[in-house]
């Protein structure tokens, strides 16, 4: 059958009206492909396409629209956006972790650092709402800061820098919070792969980050929420959009910090008494390298940073030095002390509602000590011994008398440094004899004497004690009721006694020749001898008394012999009876 029909001498075609539909289709396909590939290559003047936070995806017409992919350097977290609908405003608590700024270093040009001001209250002001949200928004969001797609708009970086140094401060998580002038919480967006909001920035290792999304010009402060370790809080920070920046050359925010700096306190105290010691000064000595966190070699180890002086009261207090570990040496010495011989180890903390420890220095006294004791009896003291005590060199040389209290003892306690005693008794109480080798003691100009802080000087002081008595020549018994009388070689009358069974103490002789007379025969003298020693002379001289021997054993025999008839006389009367 012939397909072809003819109309007049023409034979219709079925085919070509599908064949030119194709190529119709064809053609829309190419002209489809040619737009979007110009779309992509082609960056318009105004749009919100950044290197750090992607191009704007999605149809809204806000100044935000649509969803951005971000940079491999960020990532976030704690998104909870319920902001919802179409447009900005969302009030949801996002939180900004950044791990690695993209390897750009902003341009100083545009760098506006305001000299900082004291923290103010901000005012409880509404927050701002952030972009539009995903998809097609509308630019008319539920958040009381809605933005319209109007003004200029900048990249910022925000840099934490040390205020002496003005160096970087490498730490990461210094949190901060964004205000407007007028006081309202800026809240800030990102929109790929999901719209979160933030409330809060924090620093990364770097010590710095960028705001998420470009800010409408106007004046900000930026306020700290925690401070970098080893620093002070950072005051309120101004500062003015006035012109755009791209994230190639953004707007970059200072925020100067000062170190944390704090005082060593000192108390001087008497280690005996505890009272306060007047006087003295210490080295403050670094005992590690002080290094802030921007990097600063602020001291090395072994320098010596500041002094503190004591005063009348022994409290003394450094001027505000930088936090770390350090030593206290003492320099100067209150007068009559020694040394203090130890390094104090201090620790300078950040500054808190409590002041920083008291260090306690208990300080020893210089002393010389003199004990004086009986030469005989060691454990007792000789009291009102006499001394006379000269020194040389030291702040006075002088002269100086004292004398020993009732235990015997002496104490020297307001000694020079860099002095020579010279200590010499001069008297002795009672009969007791002086010690006459003079004592010479040096103190060096640290107020030791021998290293120590006090030394000792044991004397004593000899008593010549002489006991005389008599006693039979048969026998060492004393003999009573005999008249005795002690001379002096040259025939000086010392002392006469009668005799009671016990011998004569003498406390008072010196050593040397004596004689004793009995019963007051001169022409029969005793010649006695004392000498110079501290044990205890026993001189006794023996006499005889032949008669009454006699008489005694006379009448020990007619006893006898009377006992004996009596006995001889009763027995014969017995004999006689029986």
């Amino acid at each position: 059958m012939n397909k072809r029909k003819k109309r007049g001498d023409e034979s219709l075609n079925f085919w070509q009206p599908a064949s030119d539909l194709l190529s119709a289709l064809l053609l829309v396909l190419m002209l489809v492909i040619l737009l979007l590939g110009l779309y992509l290559v082609h960056i318009p003047e105004n749009s919100e396409i950044d290197p750090y936070y992607g191009d704007a995806l999605g149809g809204g017409d806000n100044e935000s629209g649509g969803a951005s992919p971000l940079p491999t350097a960020f990532f976030w977290t704690d998104g909870d956006d319920d902001g919802g609908g179409d447009g900005g405003g969302g009030d949801g608590r996002g939180r900004q972790t950044p791990v690695i700024l993209p390897d750009h270093t902003p341009s100083a040009s545009p760098t506006y650092t305001p000299t900082p001001s004291p923290t103010p209250d901000l005012p409880g002001g509404g927050a701002a709402g952030g972009g539009g949200g995903e998809g097609g928004g509308n630019g008319q969001g539920e958040g009381p800061g809605d933005q319209p797609d109007a003004g200029l708009k900048s990249a910022v970086f925000v840099m934490l820098v040390d205020a002496e140094t003005d160096r970087t401060i490498k730490e990461a998580n210094v949190e901060f919070e964004l205000y407007e002038e007028n006081g309202a919480l800026q809240i800030l967006n990102t929109y790929y792969p999901e719209r979160i909001t933030f409330r809060s920035y924090v620093t990364t290792e770097s010590g710095a980050f960028y705001f998420p999304e470009k800010l409408l010009e106007g004046a900000y402060i930026l306020h700290e929420l925690t401070e970098p370790a080893g620093y002070d809080a950072a005051p309120n920070q101004p500062f003015l959009l006035d012109q755009a920046y791209d994230w190639p050359d953004p707007y970059v925010v200072r925020v100067p910090v000062y170190p944390s700096r704090n005082v060593i306190r000192v108390q001087m105290t008497d280690a005996e008494t505890g009272l306060a010691v007047a006087g003295g000064s210490f080295e403050v000595v670094a005992d590690e390298n002080i290094v802030t966190a921007d990097g600063t070699l602020r001291y090395r180890a072994g320098q010596t940073v500041t002094e503190i002086r004591c005063g009348e009261d022994g409290y003394g207090v450094s001027e505000e030095i930088y936090l770390g570990r350090y030593v206290l040496r003492q320099k100067e010495i209150p007068a009559y002390y020694a040394s203090y011989p130890d390094e104090v180890a201090v620790e300078v903390s950040k500054k808190s509602s409590v002041e920083p420890p008291l260090q306690w220095i208990a300080s020893q006294r210089t002393k010389i000590r003199l004990t004086v004791a009986d030469e005989l009896y060691p454990t007792r003291g000789v009291e009102g011994a006499a001394f006379t005590v000269r020194w040389e060199g030291g702040v006075s040389p002088a002269f100086a008398e004292a004398v020993t209290d009732s235990t015997g003892s002496l104490i020297l306690d307001t000694i020079e440094k860099a002095t020579v005693y010279h200590i010499l008794q001069t008297g002795a109480p009672d009969q007791y004899q002086p010690a006459r080798a003079e004592q010479t003691v040096a103190v060096t100009a640290d107020g030791r004497i021998g290293g120590e802080t006090e030394t000792e000087i044991a004397l004593t002081n000899r008593m010549i004690r002489v006991s005389v008595g008599i006693t039979d020549e048969f026998s060492s018994v004393q003999v009573p009721g005999v008249s005795l009388a002690l001379y002096s070689e040259d025939g000086a009358l010392i002392r006469a006694w009668t005799t009671t069974g016990s011998p004569q103490s003498f406390t008072d002789l010196k050593p040397g020749s004596y004689f004793l007379i009995k019963d007051g025969e001169e022409d029969s003298r005793y010649p006695i001898s004392v000498r110079d020693q501290a044990e205890i002379q026993t001189i006794n001289i023996h006499t005889t008394y032949v008669m009454r021997y006699v008489i005694i054993g006379a009448v020990a025999a007619a006893a006898l012999a009377a006992a004996a008839a009596l006995i001889l006389v009763i027995r014969k009367r017995r004999k006689a009876r029986g």
